[in-house]
This record gives structure tokens, sequence and C-alpha cells, in this order.
């Protein structure tokens, strides 16, 4: 039997990138998936290919920023469903301005997706579970899996809004955590750099303002990953299903560094 056979799963911001990767990892384990996004033909294609594997999708788009949306989004889920067993909240944004160039509305717009968008989404989902009955004997109702970083252990310089946003998902994470004990779990992952399309925006963005030739902040960036080489979305993935599953029902509060050794413990 599959680890996640008969979970439903619900990820944000999973049109591609990090959030396409782990909604595809969860139906392979066997979950029903629920993939959200502003980008509706992203969502659609990913929700099309994992039909393909067997098991029940849907797609629609939500903007996390709006909390009558995402509530509605976790109601839209249970009542295709009726339960909602794993929530990835993944939807992110970035800017990248020095911090004396950062204006309000770079930092609103930051915090509005990655921070705000991210902490109601998160009620919404906990309100559900916390309701709900347990996935099984002895085990949680639901598990909650936020997208942090491993910007959000320190300062940033070029990412300062962002640093902060993903700052506060590791926060809200820990609060989560204590606040749903024992009925539902949280934890987060904080990736290095990821060669997705955000990765790709920093690297044109930061590459301009400094004058420099496209590639050169991501090679800077990756060099010295001690695995050798730069991170792929897909190897967020284990960890992802892995806390997903009933070995890790124990496992809350934690936000686990996937980065190839980049930013020790």
């Amino acid at each position: 039997m599959k680890r996640l056979e008969g979970q439903i799963a619900l990820v944000t911001g999973a049109g591609r990138g990090i959030g396409a990767a782990i909604a595809f990892a969860y139906a392979r384990d066997g979950a029903s998936v629920v993939v959200v996004d502003l980008d509706e033909a992203g969502i659609n294609e990913v929700a099309g290919r994992i039909r393909t594997l067997g098991v029940e999708a849907d797609a629609f788009v939500v903007d996390v920023r709006e909390p009558a949306q995402t509530a509605a989004m976790v109601e839209r889920v249970v009542k295709k469903f009726r339960r909602l067993d794993l929530m990835v909240n993944n939807a992110g944004v970035i800017r990248v301005k020095s911090l004396l160039n950062t204006t309000p509305e770079d930092w609103d717009f930051i915090q509005s997706v990655n921070a705000r968008g991210l902490f109601f989404a998160q009620q919404a989902g906990g309100r559900q579970m916390l309701g709900q009955t347990p996935l099984g004997e002895g085990r949680p109702s639901g598990k909650i899996l936020n997208l942090a970083s491993i910007a959000g252990r320190s300062g940033r310089p070029m990412l300062g809004a962002y640093a902060a946003s993903k700052a506060i998902v590791i926060n809200v994470t820990q609060t989560a955590a204590l606040e749903f004990a024992p009925r539902v779990t949280v934890n987060a992952l904080c990736p290095g750099p990821v060669d997705t399309d955000m990765w790709k925006q920093i690297d044109q963005e930061w590459s301009q303002q400094e004058g420099r030739p496209p590639g050169s902040i991501w090679k800077d960036r990756t060099r010295a990953i001690p695995m050798g080489r730069p991170e792929r979305a897909e190897d967020l993935t284990g960890m992802a299903v892995f806390l997903a599953s009933r070995e890790a029902d124990y496992i809350t509060g934690q936000s686990f560094h996937i980065d190839g050794g980049l930013l020790p413990a």
C-alpha cells in the first residue's frame, strides 16, 4: 500500500516549481491532490498529469492574499472530498531590492503572499483539520507543511523583505504546532537556492542592478553548496512525503534545512 493512499492533499502555488513537484510526489504515493495557484494554465496541466497516475485531482485559481479566498478554498476541498488531510502552503513571491530601495509597495506585496497569505491559509486548514476524525487510530487528524527558506534564518542583502517574510513563516509554523497539537502537526521546509523560475527572477533582477552578467548571481550562490550541485525542486519531495506519512506523526514544530549542506543547522 502506498504511504498516502486515500488521503486528500491541497498544495498552494502548485502551478510550477516546488509546489508542482510536491503535488506530483504526493500523487505518486497515492494521495488525491488539489492544486491551486493564480496560474490557471499551470495548475490545469499539473492536475491533468496527476490524473494520469490514477488518482483524483482538482485545480482552481486562488489568490492567497485574500483570506476569504483561502477559506473558500478549504471549503471547496472539503465539499468535494469530505476532508483535508495534508496542506502544503507553498505560494510565494519575491522582489530583489536593497534595503534602502525597498518601497512600502514592495514590502506589502511580499508580506501579503508569503506571510499574511500563508498565515490565514494555515488558519483555514487548521480549523478544518482540528474538527475532523484522525487519519487513523492514534494518528493526527491532519498535517500542514509550510515552505520557508534558509533566507529566514539570517539577514540577506538584496532580499531583506523576502528574508523577513520567511522568518515569519518559521515562527508561525512553531506557533501553529503548539496550538494545534496533538491533533495536527505543522512543520516547515527551508530550501536553499532552488533551480526554479523564482531563482531565475532573482538572478535577473540582481544582476541588472549590479551591472553583472546574467547567471553570475546564481553561480555565486550555488558554488559553495557542499553537495556539489544546485538544488532541484525534486530534492524537497522526499522530506515532504516523509512528513506527510505515518512515520512522521510525532514530528511537529520543526523547520528542516533541505539545502545540500549550505547552511549549518
